[in-house]
């Protein structure tokens, strides 16, 4: 069994593994409410604009896919 190290507080919380065994190898300092550094929250976060597009034409959204 793997021991898994959680982020602290004010850290990134961007995950990456499968199957549960995950790890947090993002080191980044984040703001207070903040769950990703700057990066990974452009990866992650999806504008309410890009939503309705994709809405409109579900084919570029499958494009756009990388999610942890």
């Amino acid at each position: 069994m793997t021991v898994q190290r959680l982020p602290r507080a004010g850290q990134c919380k961007w995950a990456e593994g499968t199957g549960g065994d995950y790890y947090f190898p993002c080191q980044n300092r984040v703001e207070a409410g903040i769950s990703y550094c700057a990066e990974h929250h452009a990866m992650v976060y999806i504008s309410p604009e890009e939503r309705r597009r994709q809405r409109e034409n579900p084919q570029v959204s499958q494009q756009r896919r990388i999610a942890a």
